[in-house]
């Protein structure tokens, strides 16, 4: 699964160039911080509770290439840093996400903002985790994410994304699947080619 994901990624970014006429390519750099996050865990057992987290750290990098005017597609990798559990500081994750992108985006006459743009993203997380004194296998799932941004003066991004990162936790023997919800405020860099 995971190496057919990686593959189809791959793919796409190689080939989607390839039919659009002409379209600006950009690469983005990120930071960003998870204003709100949290893990779902549901287990074999039929238990199934939240917890809140600390704030995570995001560190992301991202290309785009315009098929039109209005409409960039890419792919892109995001890395939150692990981060405890609010209520079990022992308790620690984290994710990297690789993913597709589609971003529809709406040219302005701003002096300061550029445009404004929408984003999905759809893809794959590679989920992390620290209990106690163990690190149990992790199995990868899919990653989700949409939101939205402005890019000011051509060059600085400011987007709040709400993603989902699916994982599967096992240890003992248990199967505990994982979601963590996050909805981070990036700040990026834009550079166009």
């Amino acid at each position: 699964m995971k190496k057919s994901l990686l593959v189809l990624l791959l793919a796409v970014a190689m080939v989607v160039p390839a039919f659009a006429e002409k379209g600006e390519m950009s690469i983005n750099g990120k930071l960003g911080l998870g204003v709100i996050s949290s893990v779902s865990v549901n287990s074999d057992e039929d238990e199934y509770y939240v917890l809140k987290t600390d704030m995570p750290f995001m560190l992301g990098a991202e290309f785009f290439y315009g098929v039109i005017d209005c409409l960039s597609v890419g792919v892109g990798v995001n890395y939150l840093f692990d981060t405890s559990a609010k209520v079990a500081s022992e308790v620690k994750g984290g994710t990297t996400n690789i993913y597709l992108a589609v971003k529809p985006e709406i040219k302005t006459n701003s002096d300061i903002f550029s445009s404004v743009y929408f984003v999905g993203q759809i893809g794959l997380s590679m989920g992390r985790t620290k209990i106690y004194e163990g690190e149990p296998s992790m199995d990868s799932g899919l990653y989700l994410g949409t939101g939205f941004g402005t890019i000011i003066k051509d060059v600085v991004l400011v987007e709040l994304i709400f993603s989902t990162s699916n994982s599967t936790m096992k240890d003992s023997g248990e199967s505990i699947d994982l979601e963590y919800d996050v909805t981070s405020l990036n700040i990026g860099y834009k550079f166009s080619f």
